[in-house]
């Protein structure tokens, strides 16, 4: 068992997910460990840019599924360990929260599929030390409200560190994607 208020919830989003018969990456979680360090911090931009290229805000709204996809395998080689696609909502004390689903959510897209459009669901990624990085939240919160700040910001550090929301993790790994019909394989075909 982990301590520490996210470490904890990552423990269940761990659990939760074996118990949907989803793949969860091997990982130990290492509290204690720090990957995001300011080292990395003044790296992290020309690296973010090598997974997801050059974006406008606007193509950020809506697209944490994706960016996220593509950004851990990149994030995960340079960081030099377990880079964990996390999928949950935010808890920002209002009623609703952010994006937030629950267990017959995820037994109800596994069991009939996602039928094309956006879905109510928030990704980002998880480190073993459970520190988080999220780069689509603050910009699609700027963007859509109309914010003058926050557009290009990143959350990058502990879970536990995050003030004004709470990150709440659901589902460990990408196999929820898959299942649900969230992302698509392409085949490659010889002429």
């Amino acid at each position: 068992m982990s301590n520490g208020r996210y470490a904890s919830e990552w423990d269940a989003a761990v659990e939760r997910s074996k118990r949907f018969a989803l793949q969860v990456p091997v990982h130990e979680v290492k509290q204690g460990t720090r990957y995001l360090t300011d080292d990395r911090a003044r790296e992290f931009a020309d690296v973010v840019q090598q997974g997801v290229g050059d974006l406008e805000y606007s193509d950020i709204v809506v697209q944490c599924l994706a960016i996220h996809y593509r950004l851990a395998p990149i994030l995960e080689k340079w960081l030099g360990c377990p880079v964990l696609y996390t999928l949950g909502w935010v808890d920002d004390d209002t009623p609703r929260g952010m994006f937030k689903f629950d267990d017959a959510f995820i037994a109800d897209k596994l069991k009939n599929g996602h039928t094309p459009g956006s879905i109510n669901i928030h990704a980002w990624l998880t480190l073993p030390s459970m520190e988080i990085i999220d780069l689509a939240l603050v910009t699609t919160l700027a963007v859509v409200q109309g914010w003058k700040q926050g557009h290009g910001a990143v959350i990058a550090k502990h879970a536990d560190d995050v003030t004004g929301m709470t990150y709440k993790p659901m589902l460990v790994g990408t196999d929820f994607l898959k299942q649900a019909g969230l992302l698509r394989a392409w085949n490659a075909y010889s002429f």
